[in-house]
């Protein structure tokens, strides 16, 4: 590389400090000369460090050394003398990298060793100063991919593979397991030479044509909270003897003629607080790196978590399953109950009285409805929302089997219940509200692996309760929503983007979560609550518009409460819709005829019986053909399953509620005797 002089240097980032003298330092015990820059004072800002930054280097001769910078983001800072800690051997490790507290691994042939520096000597485990902790990561001790791999200042492991996938790993040494193991967060970083991180899930990624960009995971909730932004030139490309950092945003940087920089990036006003600030010369090693959690930046920190208590009475999740060979699919519930214990049950759909239930493994609580989904292998999920504003996902270990593969954490910090679609290219789909009303999104490729992180789709905030998703054709979705004025507003969702603005459908007032149901030509019919008593449906126009426009479903017979549920008849081909009313039974109406805007009144579905939580409708098979119900539970907490009978139509003339008239309603104690 030819010299380049310290004013062509300046093209490098300089939003912060200006360049100012060095200060030359000879320090004799190293034969490093040792340069420091000072600045002008900065605002006080919220970064902060333990101590001095524990330096360390690979030697030719096999030595690893250790010395101490100061004033680690600070200008003006002092060495320590280097001091050898390793006495041979360190030339075999192709790449070695800093971990936090005095951690050090190495990759060869063999695969990642761990070490750990305590200060004084090194920690030794089972007697051995070094650990073989994985015997994977052995191309990342080669020239192709040495730089492709960082620590952040927690311990997390980030790398770009051989197909330009960034993947995240987490090593438990109480388990001497990888917690986390090659987690993808995004694709396309093949466009990247090189990755370091700084403070927890920040990430630095070199370009190819030497541009620095600065991206933000947030490991905690597992959202992007920033990507792609740039914040240096193609003079990065300078620093051909690799980037690495103490923490706390830090960056330190080592030109090809050994010179060394420092860098300190600042979040909250976004630019450099330190920039090309020259603290040494001579550093010709092979391996240089720090202790990662020596600094740290206050201003970096998750996202609040909303409040998400238990909500009592919650209502019940339901799908058939996919069946495994001939048989019909089990019917899955799922519900929260009040207590916060997940709750399953499973049941052949000739067999109710034979339900299975079963507490969700572990200890964590969780509220509001979960959701239940086939993905592309037919197997069940199971997505629920903890009191700690997470989701986690259970997933059967293989089809009809009763078994499940160990949780999931999926993160999030959502305020609402997660909502799914299967897509049409078979991946999942998960959508949430953040305590801001803001919608943000995670897909599941069709094999079913990790899930990227969140992402927020922007656009519309302070909207309430759960979304409503539906699967389109071409990967897309479209999802509704209720802002806190009660509109509901409506957008189209393809590819990790909004395609289209969020439209409103006419009217204000609604309460609760909407219903919908896909009709034949992809038409969506939604239903909602609105506050002046009624339940108010709209269908979608041809051409996937809206009119505007809502008719009342039902009478004036009953002040519903709640959130209502829709299905379509398989039988009649007509939508019914149920609801919960002031008394607690529940009542439902359906049209007049296919896809008229009319609706018959309201008829007592529940048998006159008071129910706590809302009805899930639903449609499933078994041996007698198509069935459509809604399950629900009372105030003893007994599920309850009822089906309709449609066979006998009722009268076109009738205008009011009659007891004993047809359609009939069916009910089951699902671990009970029918009741007919």
């Amino acid at each position: 590389m030819s010299n380049r002089t310290e004013d062509s240097f300046r093209k490098l980032p300089d939003r912060g400090v200006k360049l100012s003298a060095t200060i030359v330092l000879a320090i004799a015990a190293n034969g490093l000369a040792i340069t420091t820059a000072s600045g002008p004072a900065q605002a006080a800002d919220s970064f902060s460090c333990t101590g001095p930054a524990a330096f360390f280097n690979t030697t030719t001769a096999g030595k690893l050394d250790r010395r101490t910078f100061s004033t680690p983001g600070q200008s003006n800072g002092t060495w320590t003398a280097a001091t050898s800690i390793g006495s041979g051997g360190w030339q075999n490790f192709g790449r070695v990298l800093g971990g936090p507290d005095g951690r050090v691994y190495g990759i060869n042939s063999n695969g990642m060793h761990r070490y750990r520096w305590t200060g004084s000597t090194w920690e030794t485990v089972n007697g051995s100063q070094s650990q073989l902790i994985s015997s994977s990561f052995r191309s990342y001790a080669g020239t192709a991919y040495r730089d492709k791999i960082t620590i952040d200042e927690s311990g997390d492991f980030y790398l770009i593979d051989n197909t330009g996938a960034l993947r995240w790993y987490r090593y438990s040494e109480s388990s001497s397991t990888w917690t986390i193991s090659g987690h993808v967060l995004d694709t396309g970083w093949d466009r990247y030479n090189l990755l370091v991180a700084t403070a927890p899930g920040i990430l630095y990624a070199r370009a190819t044509d030497g541009r620095l960009y600065r991206h933000r995971f947030d490991p905690s909730t597992q959202r992007w909270i920033s990507r792609n932004q740039l914040v240096g030139d193609a003079n990065w490309a300078s620093f051909t003897k690799g980037l690495f950092s103490a923490g706390g945003d830090t960056v330190f940087g080592i030109q090809a003629n050994g010179d060394l920089y420092q860098y300190r990036y600042r979040e909250d006003p976004s630019g450099w607080a330190l920039t090309f600030n020259r603290i040494g010369v001579g550093w010709n090693f092979s391996n240089v790196f720090t202790t990662t959690s020596t600094c740290r930046q206050g201003a970096i920190s998750s996202p609040p978590r909303p409040s998400t208590p238990i909500q009592p009475d919650s209502a019940i999740a339901v799908i058939q399953a996919p069946a495994a060979t001939t048989a019909l699919g089990t019917l899955e519930f799922a519900y929260a109950d009040n207590i916060g214990q997940l709750r399953h049950g499973r049941v052949e759909p000739d067999s109710l009285g034979s339900i299975r239930w079963s507490a969700a493994p572990g200890v964590e609580a969780y509220t509001g409805i979960p959701a239940l989904i086939a993905d592309a292998q037919n197997r069940v999920n199971l997505f629920a929302h903890s009191t700690t504003s997470d989701i986690a996902t259970l997933r059967q270990t293989a089809v009809a089997m009763p078994d499940w593969e160990p949780w999931l954490g999926l993160g999030g910090a959502m305020k609402s219940e997660p909502a799914l679609a299967r897509l049409s290219d078979n991946s999942l789909v998960l959508f949430a509200f953040d305590a801001s009303g803001v919608l943000w999104h995670r897909r599941i490729d069709s094999s079913g692996t990790f899930p990227q992180p969140w992402t927020s789709l922007g656009g519309l905030t302070g909207v309430t309760g759960t979304p409503v998703v539906i699967a389109g054709q071409d990967g897309a979705a479209t999802i509704l929503a209720v802002t806190a004025a009660g509109a509901v507003m409506s957008t189209t969702w393809r590819a990790g983007t909004l395609t289209s603005g969020w439209v409103g459908l006419g009217e204000a007032g609604f309460t609760g979560t909407p219903t919908t149901v896909v009709l034949p030509g992809r038409r969506v019919m939604v239903a909602a609550r609105h506050s002046n008593g009624s339940v108010r449906a709209q269908l979608q126009n041809t051409d996937g518009t809206w009119p505007g426009v809502w008719t009342t479903v039902g009478d004036s017979s009953i002040t519903p409460v709640g959130s209502p549920s829709a299905t379509l008849s398989p039988i009649t081909g007509r939508l019914w819709v149920f609801v919960r009313a002031s008394d607690g039974v529940i009542h439902g109406s359906r049209q007049t005829a296919p896809g008229s805007s009319t609706w018959e009144p309201w008829l007592d579905a529940s048998h006159g019986t008071s129910y706590v939580t809302d009805p899930t409708a639903f449609t499933w098979q078994n041996a007698n053909g198509q069935q459509l119900g809604f399950v629900a539970r009372n105030a003893n907490l007994a599920v309850r399953l009822f089906w309709v009978d449609e066979t006998a139509q009722p009268s076109a003339a009738r205008t009011s509620r009659t007891s004993g008239e047809t359609p009939t309603f069916h009910g089951q104690d699902i671990s009970g005797p029918p009741d007919r």
